[in-house]
């Protein structure tokens, strides 16, 4: 039921935490959801969303829209989920060469994400909290970075997320914490040492 779930909410074009907000669900609702939903949670979703077909959401019989449309398949965002966690805290290694085909594939309720990865670490909390899934993106860091924003970096030492700000040390980017404790300190990185860097396009978490 969880995967028909976020099926519908790639139809609609929405974030997990923005559709449990308009239907009446408790953020993080869908990500802890291991079976099957309550009556009373699928009457909230069907009494906000009036063309979805209850039973589809609930056995996957017949089409997801009452209208008898359905989504075209290719239509479905699908992204593959890096069997590595970004760390929220300092860098730690990691095996860098990861296949596709080493990937779970999830469901993306939004469109041009190239993978997907798991934060650990509390240093991004609360707003990327440990244990979220984040949708990524590749940028061309030599063109042009928007400062101040969230960002995977892909390292030889290891993985993390942050806040990307210019470093005073030239060569460097400096990676910021959201989370003000001490042990959770600025620190620079050598854009030599940086495979790649990725946008954060959407946060599933539970807040």
């Amino acid at each position: 039921m969880k995967e028909r779930l976020i099926q519908f909410l790639a139809y609609l074009g929405i974030g997990q935490n923005k559709f449990e907000e308009k239907v009446g669900l408790s953020i993080g609702y869908i990500n802890k959801l291991k079976g099957d939903m309550t009556l009373k949670s699928i009457k909230k979703i069907t009494d906000t969303y009036l063309e979805l077909n209850e039973e589809w959401l609930k056995t996957g019989k017949g089409r997801m829209l009452k209208n008898g449309v359905d989504i075209v398949q290719d239509e479905i965002n699908y992204v593959p989920l890096l069997p590595i966690s970004a760390q929220g805290g300092t860098l730690n290694d990691f095996i860098v060469s990861v296949k596709d085909s080493d990937c779970e594939k999830i469901i993306s309720p939004v469109k041009g994400a190239d993978w997907a990865v798991t934060v650990s670490g509390d240093s991004m909390s609360p707003e990327y909290p440990s244990g979220a899934q984040i949708l990524i993106k590749k940028i061309n860091e030599k063109a042009f970075i928007d400062w101040g924003r969230v960002y995977v970096l892909d390292t030889c030492n290891g993985t993390v997320i942050k806040i990307l700000t210019p470093s005073e040390k030239d060569g460097y980017v400096k990676c910021v914490s959201i989370n003000t404790d001490p042990k959770y300190a600025s620190f620079d990185v050598s854009i030599d040492d940086i495979y790649g860097i990725y946008r954060v396009m959407l946060c599933m978490s539970v807040k």
